[in-house]
């Protein structure tokens, strides 16, 4: 073979080596699109309530890991830009909540949308917390100026209830339990009252005040008396679990209410900021300053530190056999029974300040900053 032959068959040769390569990765790509196709995000909102999980007996081997792990959780499109203070699961997916009076729901296909523009009584009022019935089917939400309102997540209907007794104080914490014991109202909202009924409501304000109320089979709240579990400092959570409500101030206390009466259940020598409290019949956890959360062991009485972190942690929410938490500069952290703590990629590094896990766990905070996780990603 002379020269030019030889280097025509060479030619030849890392041509067809060329084709077979673009080829091979042409197929791989298909093949990554296709199974991120058929994966989906979780297949749309959530649909499972906070109150509705099975709740696991946490147990604490260790502290954190220190280990960084990928958690797949992505940025959401928003429709607002200004903080949104709260999550919730419900029967039709995850609402929100924040300033401005908005509550947001997070649609099947996975987009947001604004559901109330201006909160419960069209006054633009920040909303501050929100919870929901056990049945998923109405949440509950307060905020400034005396803000309190109801929304029902099947017709879509929102209700007034702010200022109760008067009280125009912030709301600062929200907590809600029983449901689904009444009839939903006309899709008008001309007959039925507010649908629902069965609940009983808890409130909290900045002054240490917690207002109860139960709401009957008209779904129409009957409010108590004003009580101070505390001295006054402000309670910025409340949670119910089994039988007794818990609340948590800014003066590193923990009340628990059972027969109608509440006592100082700690935490001594806590020395930091307490943000949030997740309650069960089983599981009583804080979340504070300094990356720590506080278990609490009932049988004696006594609570535990955990380090989890080093940023504070704003909210914590438990499911199965999980628990997450999140805080300062978009930190996510994630513990499974019988593991520690493991902090988890996070793709934003604004204040996260509530976590609700689901079908789709979702977490959002400071500028309208929406992030979730699909149930196949944890």
């Amino acid at each position: 073979m002379n020269p030019i032959e030889t280097l025509l068959s060479k030619t030849r040769e890392l041509t067809s080596t060329a084709q077979k390569t673009e080829t091979q990765s042409t197929q791989q790509t298909n093949q990554k699109q296709t199974t991120a196709s058929d994966g989906g995000d979780g297949g749309g909102g959530g649909s499972s309530s906070h109150h509705q999980t099975s709740k696991a007996r946490w147990t604490e081997n260790s502290e954190t890991t220190g280990d960084t792990a990928s958690a797949e959780w992505s940025i959401a499109e928003s429709p607002v830009e200004k903080t949104l203070t709260g999550v919730v699961q419900t029967s039709v997916g995850p609402f929100a909540v924040g300033t401005g009076g908005k509550v947001l729901r997070r649609r099947t296909d996975g987009s947001w949308t604004i559901v109330v523009p201006q909160g419960p009584a069209t006054k633009r009022n920040k909303l501050t917390d929100v919870d929901v019935t056990d049945d998923g089917k109405r949440i509950w939400f307060a905020g400034s100026s005396g803000a309190l309102g109801m929304y029902n997540t099947e017709t879509g209907e929102k209700h007034d209830y702010s200022a109760p007794g008067g009280k125009t104080s912030t709301w600062e914490a929200i907590a809600v339990g029983g449901g689904g014991d009444g009839s939903d109202g006309g899709s008008d909202g001309s007959e039925g009252g507010s649908g629902g009924g069965g609940e009983h409501l808890l409130i909290a304000n900045g002054s240490g005040e917690v207002l109860s109320a139960t709401i009957d089979d008209d779904g129409c709240p009957s409010f108590g008396e004003v009580v101070k579990p505390g001295s006054g400092s402000t309670i910025p959570a409340l949670a119910l679990g089994g039988d007794a409500a818990y609340a948590i101030d800014t003066s590193g206390n923990v009340f628990e209410r059972t027969d109608g009466e509440w006592a100082d259940i700690g935490i001594r020598n806590a020395q930091v900021n307490f943000h949030d409290i997740y309650a069960s019949e089983r599981t009583l956890l804080v979340s504070g300053g300094g990356g720590l959360v506080y278990r609490y062991d009932r049988p004696c009485t006594n609570w535990t530190p955990i380090a989890v972190g080093k940023s504070a942690l704003f909210a914590i929410d438990f499911e199965g056999d999980r628990a997450v938490a999140v805080g300062g500069g978009g930190v996510i952290h994630q513990r499974r029974r019988d593991d520690g703590w493991t902090q988890l990629s996070s793709p934003v590094e604004s204040k996260l300040r509530s976590v609700a896990l689901g079908d789709v766990d979702v977490a959002v905070g400071n500028s309208g900053t929406i992030v979730e996780r699909a149930g196949g990603d944890r």
